[in-house]
């Protein structure tokens, strides 16, 4: 079994992964950028609605990615609901939002 460390160092720990969630949950709410996936707008007064944020993995934990090992991309939890298991698409640049220095 791995430590605590060792599992942050290689994506897997779990204060790590809510660190860049947080993050890019405020870049999103912040700049108030929809879903990117479906284009409806995030409904941040009730997160646990299917218009909630979430942070989606692009590539699924059971399916060998990590809580960190890869970029995290914003999805209402509707849409995360319904992509399961599958991997994320890769967006193309003109469907991501402009980071605007952040």
């Amino acid at each position: 079994m791995a430590s605590a460390t060792q599992m942050i160092r290689q994506g897997r720990g779990r204060r790590a992964y809510e660190r860049a969630r947080t993050v890019l949950r405020n870049r999103y709410q912040r700049n108030d950028w929809p879903c990117p996936t479906c284009g409806r707008p995030f409904d941040w007064e009730h997160p646990q609605s299917s218009r909630g944020f979430t942070a989606d993995h692009p590539l699924a934990l059971n399916a060998g990615g990590t809580l960190l090992g890869q970029e995290l991309v914003a999805a209402c939890r509707g849409c995360n609901s319904r992509k399961g298991d599958t991997v994320t698409p890769v967006l193309a640049p003109a469907t991501l939002p402009p980071s605007q220095g952040s």
